[in-house]
Parts: structure tokens; sequence; C-alpha cells
């Protein structure tokens, strides 16, 4: 990485081909593991003060997440990824290619599922952020985090669910069997999300209760005995591999997929 551009050779040039420039020397930053404090590191910042005052909304996109870097770490593959997807593809195939409804205001918003789902002891806080997600695109009613589980306001989980703790209810409480208790003499139905050997698959499942919550255990050992025990019934996803578990976060969506249908 040896060329060095002068400000005016960068500023002269498409900005297509100085997105490719950020990319080469962004990625060998990366590859070769350099820090902040490189040479190279350096020399991208350097570009970026070079085209602070560019016109294209893509470069404007970029300087933007790149002032957010202050390491070689998780936001600096945001910026990366961003360089990436500028290159694959043009802004006309982007459009095309993916649907979003994120800046849309609907008018005839859909009535949310009564179904609240419930994380106990859930200790990965990027898990409970994409449990969050998970819940706001499926529409569903609220999130009870428990047990181990970080709360929605953690910064870990705010990162992941990108917005989503804003939108969606959500509450905590220290105990969850306490909880169900309380719900139960509601009239809500408890479903626990877990392969044991008298569940159900969820495929088999065709109607879904007026008010229902779903359980979903901790990463490495899933529900409680008591959570297993207060559970109106077991639920569990057909697998085919020789692996018999997913990640929480990915079989909360199949689950909830599936259900939101019926």
């Amino acid at each position: 990485m040896n060329k060095d551009f002068s400000k005016d050779m960068l500023l002269n040039m498409e900005a297509e081909k100085q997105i490719k420039i950020l990319y080469t020397l962004a990625t060998f930053i990366e590859l070769n593991h350099h820090g902040t404090d490189s040479t190279h590191f350096h020399k991208l910042q350097k570009y970026h003060q070079f085209l602070e005052e560019s016109k294209n909304e893509f470069i404007q996109k970029l300087n933007k997440e790149f002032h957010k870097i202050k390491a070689i770490d998780y936001q600096y593959e945001i910026y990366l990824m961003n360089l990436e997807r500028l290159l694959g593809q043009s802004k006309k195939e982007y459009d095309f290619l993916i649907k979003t409804k994120d800046k849309a205001k609907n008018k005839n918003p859909v009535p949310k599922h009564n179904i609240i789902c419930l994380l106990d002891s859930i200790r990965s806080a990027h898990n409970v952020g994409a449990m969050l997600r998970n819940a706001e695109c499926f529409h569903i009613d609220s999130v009870v985090m428990s047990g181990l589980s970080p709360k929605a306001d953690h910064p870990q989980v705010i990162k992941t669910a990108m917005g989503c703790e804003k939108v969606v209810s959500w509450e905590y409480h220290h105990s969850a069997v306490e909880y169900i208790k309380t719900k139960k003499d509601q009239g809500y139905e408890i479903w626990g999300i877990e392969t044991a050997n008298d569940s159900e698959y969820l495929q088999s499942i065709k109607t879904l209760p007026s008010k229902v919550i779903l359980l979903f255990g901790h990463e490495h050992y899933g529900l409680s005995n008591e959570l297993l025990q207060i559970s109106d019934k077991l639920i569990s996803i057909q697998l085919f591999g020789n692996k018999n578990s997913l990640n929480v976060s990915i079989a909360q969506g199949i689950v909830l997929n599936h259900l939101s249908k019926l």
C-alpha cells in the first residue's frame, strides 16, 4: 500500500474510483491487523478528510460511518460492509433488490399478535437484542426478560436491537416462575420452546390460543425444570442435521414466523 494520493488527485476521480481506493486500503488494514495508530489507518483518515465536502451521498454516508470508528472492531466491520455494498451494486440495483419499510409510516397498522416472549436467563446481550428485533418484525405484543437476561437498555442489546428496543414493549422480572403464575391467572397459556422428548413439533401446531407466553431459556442449559413443569405445552423445531439445537434467537425467529401466520 505504497500509493499515496494527494487531495487534488483524489477529488478529481469518479466517486466509484474513490470508493475503491478506500476499500482497498481498509481491507489491507483489516487483513494485516493494523490498528488505528498505524500509518495506514492515518492515510485512510486523511482520505476521508479530503472527501469531507464531497456531494456524493454514498461518500457522505461512508464519512459518517468512518467517524464512528474508535478501534478495529465491530464498528470498523460496519464501515467495511458499507464499502462492499457500494462496490457490489448500484443504488438503482439496491432499491430494486431490497424492500424496506423502515422509514415508511404505516397508515393501516396490523394488530399485534397477543404473544409474549419470555427470555429467561439468556445471558448474551447479542441474543437478547436479536430477539427484540424478531419480536418487532413479527409484530409481537411484548418481551419479558428474567433471571440473568440483560435488560433492553443494556448497550450491547441496543446495538443489536437496532432501535427495536424503543418500539417493542418490554419489562424485566427477577423470577420467571412468579411472573408466569400471575399471567396464568389472567388466562395465558404457557408454551415452552425446548427440545424435550415429549414436545410437539412446531410444524404440527395449527391454532394459536387467544393469549400465549412463549418461553425461551439459557443458551446452553435451556429451560429450567421449574419452567418445564409449569408449561402447558412444549414445542420443538424439527431438525434434520446432526446438531440437536439452534441458536436461541434463530429458534425464536422460526417459531414466531410460523405462529404469526396462524
